[in-house]
C-alpha cells in the first residue's frame, strides 16, 4: 500500500518523530471533547479497539488511559511504528501491536468482535478505501463504532498554514513536500466521506470540522 513517506518523501523515522512531536496538537482538547460526547458513552467499560494505521500507537496510548480495561490492537505497515508503540508504557489490560497492510491483507479478527475501530489521516491513502470500510464493517459488533478522522478538501493557502502550525514544518524541503502531499491530502471533500461511509454500508451518528483541515465522523453499522 502507498505511505505518507513514499508520497512525501520522507524517511519512516522522520515522519515517526514529526508524528510524536505533533501528537498532543492533532489530539487536543476538542478532539477529546467530541470523542467524549460521542463515542464515550457507546463504548463499554471492556471494550476492544483497534487502530489501523495507529502509527506510533500514541491514540491507544490514550485511549487506554481512559479505558484501563480495554483490549487494544495497533495495525501498522512501517516496523518503526510498530516499534514505538511496543515500548509505550500502557495501562489498558493489554496492548498488541502487528506490521500489517490493511489493503492486502484481511485483519486478523474474527467478525464482531470489536467495540471501536478507529482510522486518522490514513484512509486518504487508499486507492479504493471501500474494500477497507467493508473490512471494518465485518468486525465491528451489531452497535459498534467507527471513528474516522480524515483530511478534507482545502485552499492551498490553508492546507500550507496547517503544515506550518500544527505539523511544525518549514523549510525548503518542507515546502517541497507539502506541494508534493497536497492533491492527495485534498483528495476528498466532507461530503465524499459522507457518501463513501454510506456507499459501506455505515450510519453516520455524529460528524463535525475539527479543523479546517480534517473532519471527524462517528459510524456505525447500518442495521
Amino acid at each position: 500500500m502507498p505511505t505518507h513517506q513514499s508520497l512525501g518523501g520522507a524517511s519512516d523515522e522522520e515522519l515517526l518523530q514529526r508524528m510524536v512531536a505533533t501528537h498532543g496538537e492533532r489530539f487536543e482538547a476538542t478532539f477529546w471533547a467530541f470523542f467524549d460526547a460521542h463515542v464515550g458513552r457507546r463504548l463499554p467499560p471492556r471494550a476492544v479497539m483497534i487502530d489501523l494505521g495507529c502509527g506510533p500507537g500514541l491514540l491507544l496510548r490514550d485511549l487506554g488511559e481512559r479505558y484501563p480495561d480495554a483490549v487494544l490492537y495497533g495495525y501498522d505497515v512501517t516496523p518503526a511504528m510498530i516499534a514505538y508503540g511496543r515500548q509505550l508504557v500502557f495501562k489498558a489490560a493489554s496492548a498488541t501491536f502487528a506490521i500489517h497492510d490493511v489493503v492486502a491483507q484481511p485483519l486478523p479478527l474474527a467478525a464482531a468482535t470489536v467495540n471501536l475501530a478507529s482510522m486518522s489521516s490514513v484512509l486518504h491513502v487508499f486507492d479504493e478505501p471501500l474494500p477497507t470500510l467493508a473490512e471494518i464493517r465485518r468486525v465491528l459488533v451489531p452497535g459498534g463504532i467507527f471513528l474516522l478522522n480524515d483530511w478534507i478538501r482545502q485552499p492551498l493557502s490553508a492546507y500550507l498554514a496547517y503544515r506550518r502550525d500544527v505539523m511544525k514544518e518549514s523549510g525548503p524541503d518542507s515546502l517541497r513536500r507539502a506541494f508534493r502531499l497536497f492533491p492527495v491530502h485534498s483528495k476528498y471533500t466532507a461530503e465524499d466521506w459522507r457518501w463513501l461511509l454510506g456507499e459501506a454500508g455505515f450510519e453516520i451518528l455524529a460528524q463535525t470540522e475539527l479543523r479546517a483541515s480534517h473532519r471527524i465522523f462517528v459510524a456505525t453499522p447500518a442495521r
